[in-house]
């Protein structure tokens, strides 16, 4: 099959949402299929002024021309060199090339994909926008619902996705949770190896992620138990609001990241809405004990008290309090760690690749 991914803006720096992608797009590769992935410019998608698109179309154009990273994630994700990896001025239908399949994998991107001729292929969404939609302001909530509703195929990740569509009167046409890459993220120290002293949690710059009540939380833990717990995160550029007991880890790579994992015994995920959690479900593929606010996507791998403990979002007291129970309940902590890890090695990307070539085909 000839399939075309649709991504809303350069893949230079990692995004969750566009390391699922990169992931398909090798999997389908392998599997014969011949793979486009289009990336556009973020210009088309605001309320932006003339001068504001112009020099961002400029600082886009720079990036397809390989300057500042240029818009391929060489840097972060290694693509398959059979995939067709493209920048295109604008997702109007004139840049995309015909095939079989064209996949929407945002809704900015459902916007144009929508009403592209047929000589495209048949029409899907991936949608992972839940978190996005739950902050959005009414009038983009609306665009967004317009194109759940715009009679594309509709393929869901995690149960967030499910709830968001159902709240807009709309449906799925299928459910293909997200795989974790097992030959990275895997476990090298036991689960109760005497190495596993840290905390970590990721850091994000939106405020839905919840990173800062993550830190709240950890305030507690140290006022509880002394200032001399471990933590760590990672993320982008470090906040200014980081406090120096934590050690922050800029942009590690997959080698440095799995290594943090499996010298932790406990990973926050802090998060008011997720659409799925990559970070959670790559620190249980590394034996950690995943304590997890319930911000739905998570519910796609985690069960509360079986896998992971869960928290109410929003509430750095009750995650506090989580955090002190594992560390006060070591047989506790190891059995959510050999449970989580046991249970999310059904989540290959052998599996969410074939299910996903299996649809595109079955829909034909």
């Amino acid at each position: 099959m000839r399939i075309t991914f649709l991504l809303p803006r350069s893949g230079n720096r990692p995004i969750g949402g566009f390391k699922v992608v990169y992931e398909y797009a090798n999997g389908l590769v392998r599997r014969g299929n011949d793979v486009t992935v289009v990336h556009a410019p973020p210009t088309l998608f605001g309320n932006l002024s003339l001068a504001c698109q112009i020099k961002m179309m400029a600082k886009f154009t720079s990036r397809a021309m390989g300057f500042e990273g240029g818009f391929h994630p060489k840097r972060w994700f290694s693509v398959d060199p059979r995939v067709r990896m493209i920048w295109v001025p604008s997702l109007h239908s004139r840049w995309i090339p015909e095939g079989d399949a064209v996949v929407a994998t945002a809704w900015q991107t459902a916007e144009w994909a929508r009403s592209y001729p047929v000589q495209k292929g048949d029409r899907f969404y991936l949608i992972h926008d839940y978190e996005y939609y739950m902050v959005a302001d009414p009038a983009v909530k609306r665009r967004m619902e317009e194109t759940y509703l715009a009679g594309m195929r509709n393929i869901v990740t995690s149960p967030a996705g499910d709830e968001m569509l159902k709240g807009c009167s709309a449906g799925f046409d299928a459910y293909i949770p997200n795989g974790i890459d097992f030959s990275i993220y895997k476990l090298a120290r036991g689960v109760d190896s005497a190495e596993r002293l840290l905390i970590g949690f990721p850091t994000r710059p939106e405020h839905f992620k919840g990173t800062e009540d993550a830190l709240r939380a950890l305030e507690i833990v140290r006022s509880n138990i002394g200032s001399d717990l471990e933590v760590w995160s990672f993320g982008g550029k470090c906040p200014d609001y980081m406090p120096d007991w934590v050690a922050y880890h800029e942009r590690p790579s997959d080698t440095e990241l799995c290594d943090l994992y499996n010298r932790s015994r406990i990973f926050i995920v802090p998060s008011h809405y997720e659409g799925w959690g990559l970070p959670g479900a790559e620190a249980m593929a590394c034996g950690s004990a995943l304590l997890s606010t319930d911000n739905v996507g998570v519910r796609a791998y985690a069960e509360h008290g079986k896998t992971a403990l869960l928290s109410q979002p929003m509430d750095p007291t009750s995650l506090a309090d989580n955090v002190l129970r594992l560390l006060r309940d070591e047989a506790l902590r190891l059995q959510l760690a050999w449970e989580g890890h046991r249970h999310i090695q059904q989540f290959t990307w052998e599996r969410a690749v074939t299910a996903l070539d299996s649809f595109l085909r079955g829909c034909r």
